[in-house]
């Protein structure tokens, strides 16, 4: 499989994501979905995800006591979110001392589904079934069939 193919079959991944995300209702400001990067050079290429993008999935617990802040902080995210449903800011303190005191529960299927087996396999088969064919083609070819 070439770089290009390795590619293709990673936009449509990161779609998948985004597609899960926003069908889910985790897809508010449209920043995770943004922080989302596909790196490719000559030989490789990977699909990046944000630390965080995990957490919308599996929830997360409580803020520990001295934990690190964020960056950027938890509560400008929030602040963002609120903004992008139209909540007043003053609703992210809120929102944001629930968080610290009881974490929140996270949305099964944001990452698992998009990035399970199932769907690689459905998104790997026609680049496998181009590869089988250029690669017949070649063959035939150096045979003179």
């Amino acid at each position: 499989m070439n770089t290009n193919q390795l590619t293709q079959l990673l936009e449509s991944l990161k779609t998948d994501v985004i597609n899960a995300m926003q069908a889910k209702g985790k897809y508010a400001t449209g920043q995770t979905g943004a922080a989302i990067t596909i790196v490719a050079d000559s030989d490789t290429a990977q699909l990046q995800l944000p630390g965080y993008i995990l957490e919308l999935e599996t929830g997360r617990g409580p803020t520990s006591k001295n934990a690190a802040p964020g960056n950027p902080p938890m509560i400008q995210r929030i602040q963002e979110w609120c903004r992008a449903k139209g909540l007043p800011d003053k609703a992210a303190w809120a929102i944001k001392k629930s968080i610290d005191k009881k974490g929140y529960k996270g949305t099964p299927g944001i990452l698992t589904e998009p990035l399970g087996d199932d769907n690689i396999n459905l998104r790997l088969a026609p680049i496998l079934e181009n590869i089988a064919t250029e690669t017949a083609t070649q063959i035939a070819n150096s045979l003179n069939i």
